[in-house]
């Protein structure tokens, strides 16, 4: 396999955990998921990590899947005349890895404030990776990608992420630009 198509296939997988991961901060809310609880002195998750902003970025990566599904035959295609593949996506597979993208954000979350960092705070490639390192686990074991697709999507996820959070911040939709 070219080193193109495993880093095509790898994005083509990771997009539900993807969107799911930059979904929540569009939405929001205002229902803490720690309920305001705190733990050792520090919030336990903090108040940027809502019940809807977690329900709402599982949605987005779930409907983000369903659209991959339905343009699969046709991308597959394309892909195909130019001598790669692109991995089946399934609802089972964008529900699982939405939700792992979702869960890595927590548990970052969780850890963060154990180390006393305030919410907006960066920690370099945790804030990058908290997502991705859950979720690779899910897309390994669901769909077709290799090892090769995983280190290019660890490799190309920092500066991903930092673009599009840097847009974010200047769409108004985050406080920070990380």
């Amino acid at each position: 396999m070219s080193w193109l198509n495993a880093l095509v296939q790898g994005l083509w997988i990771i997009i539900p955990a993807y969107v799911a991961n930059g979904a929540a901060p569009v939405f929001g809310g205002k229902r803490r998921m720690d309920f305001g609880r705190e733990f050792r002195g520090n919030d336990l998750l903090g108040g940027g990590k809502t019940w809807e902003g977690f329900f709402f970025a599982i949605a987005a990566g779930v409907f983000i899947g369903l659209v991959q599904i339905a343009v699969w035959p046709y991308m597959n295609e394309v892909a195909a005349g130019v001598g790669y593949t692109i991995p089946r996506m399934t609802v089972l597979t964008a529900s699982l890895l939405a939700l792992a993208a979702m869960s890595g954000d927590l548990i970052a979350s969780f850890f963060k404030r154990r180390f006393g960092a305030e919410r907006g705070s960066s920690i370099p490639l945790v804030d990058q990776l908290d997502f991705l390192i859950v979720s690779l686990p899910v897309a390994l074991a669901l769909s077709e990608i290799t090892y090769l697709s995983v280190l290019f999507l660890i490799l190309v996820t920092p500066p991903v992420h930092y673009a599009f959070n840097l847009l974010a911040y200047h769409l108004g939709i985050k406080e920070v630009p990380w």
